[in-house]
């Protein structure tokens, strides 16, 4: 779920890390499902900064994110 958040912002590995002070290392290791709890709750702190809200599972779904990142609306692109 962490990659779909991070792809859904449009952001590479590199990009996050750069952006949130976690290692590059230690995003891979997190989407890998190798890293510790602080390290992921990190990353879900960020995301969450920048409009990523984890879901957790429901009834008979699991997991899920809505994404809160688009600032308008589709009308505002329409021509005149």
């Amino acid at each position: 779920m962490l990659a779909v958040a991070r792809l859904v912002l449009g952001q590479t590995q590199a990009e996050v890390a750069e952006d949130s002070g976690i290692s590059p290392r230690t995003i891979y290791m997190i989407e890998k499902g190798a890293a510790g709890i602080a390290s992921v709750e990190k990353l879900v702190r960020h995301y969450g900064k920048r409009g990523v809200i984890f879901l957790p599972p429901s009834g008979t779904e699991g997991w899920g994110i809505r994404a809160n990142i688009m600032a308008g609306s589709y009308d505002d692109e329409l021509p005149e």
